[in-house]
């Protein structure tokens, strides 16, 4: 089957649930909205997407996405799905009776950016304490124990889009400084 034919086989299953779609080479790429992406999710791996590569989160300010990267190891094709949640409420349904291997993957997801899995059989944090507070893979994230943002090189690169040349740092000496005599008097 042809990536052209899986998604005609999509759109024609699922229509307005598919919002954006294209393939590239031999990669379905998808947007599902959240309410019917269990059920693409399922026909998907009906079709032959048996390996789920990755669940993963992007945050684009606006709103959250959870992202399912697919492999067929029937056939050379990939699947793409990316489904956008409310950044206020983010919530899908789990894929873990899809794809047994989503569990891990999920919770990663939820730890990381906040996205509750509806019907996960474990969903608590996987790498931070449970006692964090807040979703450090989020852009709006914030830990007075980060190093703030500063703005070492801007000079640089200003002057090289205003077509100015910037001054030259001091080259800086991998050898130990040299001891200085002290002044006589």
């Amino acid at each position: 089957m042809t990536p052209e034919e899986i998604l005609e086989q999509l759109k024609q299953k699922f229509g307005d649930a598919i919002t954006e779609s294209e393939v590239k080479g031999v990669e379905v790429r998808l947007t599902v909205k959240p309410e019917q992406s269990w059920e693409v999710c399922r026909l998907v791996r009906d079709i032959g997407f048996e390996y789920l590569n990755c669940i993963s989160g992007a945050d684009w300010m606006t709103h959250l996405e959870v992202v399912y990267d697919l492999s067929s190891l029937q056939h050379p094709n990939k699947a793409h799905l990316r489904v956008p949640v409310d950044r206020d409420n983010p919530v899908v349904r789990t894929v873990t009776d899809i794809w047994r291997g989503a569990n891990w993957h999920e919770r990663e997801c939820y730890d990381l950016f906040g996205v509750r899995f509806d019907g996960h059989p474990d969903l608590r944090r996987i790498l931070l304490p449970e006692d964090w507070a807040g979703y450090p893979l989020r852009k709006d994230y914030t830990d007075e124990r980060l190093v703030p943002y500063t703005d070492y090189g801007m000079e640089e690169k200003v002057a090289k889009a205003e077509g100015e040349k910037a001054a030259p740092k001091e080259a800086r000496s991998l050898q130990p400084p040299t001891p200085t005599k002290p002044a006589t008097a």
